[in-house]
């Protein structure tokens, strides 16, 4: 049950990785995707105006982008940014696991603490002082090396 939180943030930071990969939409009415990265690779596969695609690398003037085949590369002037509801939402949701994760690292020590004699001690200074480093380190030292209730 430990554990159970931890899984729970990395299960939704696989699922925000892939709802925010950076995307773009091609602004231009045709667009060859080569090979590699220049005018002189291959064409293997053309992408209309309108079409969003997924950039896999950036590779400054030339962009390589994920294709029903594998990969291609595509000229990064050619695309303009997709600023879909998705990665306004995805935006929002990493900010919010973020600040989550900052909460649950600042009271980590009370957590830890919980069946500890002086748990309670630990979480009033934790919840007033745990933002200084040193305060914060040894509180949760306090609270692994601290005696248990049932003791």
């Amino acid at each position: 049950m430990k554990y159970l939180e931890l899984i729970v943030v990395l299960l939704i930071i696989t699922v925000c990785r892939t709802a925010y990969a950076e995307s773009y939409i091609v602004d231009t009415p045709v667009l060859n995707v080569r090979s590699c990265a220049g005018t002189n690779c291959k064409i293997i596969g053309k992408l209309l105006e309108g079409k969003t695609v997924e950039v896999i690398q950036d590779n400054g003037e030339w962009v390589e982008i994920k294709t029903e085949n594998g990969s291609g590369y595509v000229i990064k002037k050619a695309l303009a940014d997709d600023a879909s509801i998705l990665s306004v939402i995805g935006v929002f949701i990493l900010i919010i696991l973020g600040l989550w994760f900052l909460f649950f690292m600042y009271f980590l020590p009370s957590r830890v603490a919980a069946d500890n004699k002086n748990a309670n001690k630990i979480y009033h200074v934790n919840l007033f002082l745990g933002w200084i480093p040193i305060i914060w380190l040894i509180l949760l030292l306090a609270a692994l090396i601290g005696e248990s209730k049932e003791d």
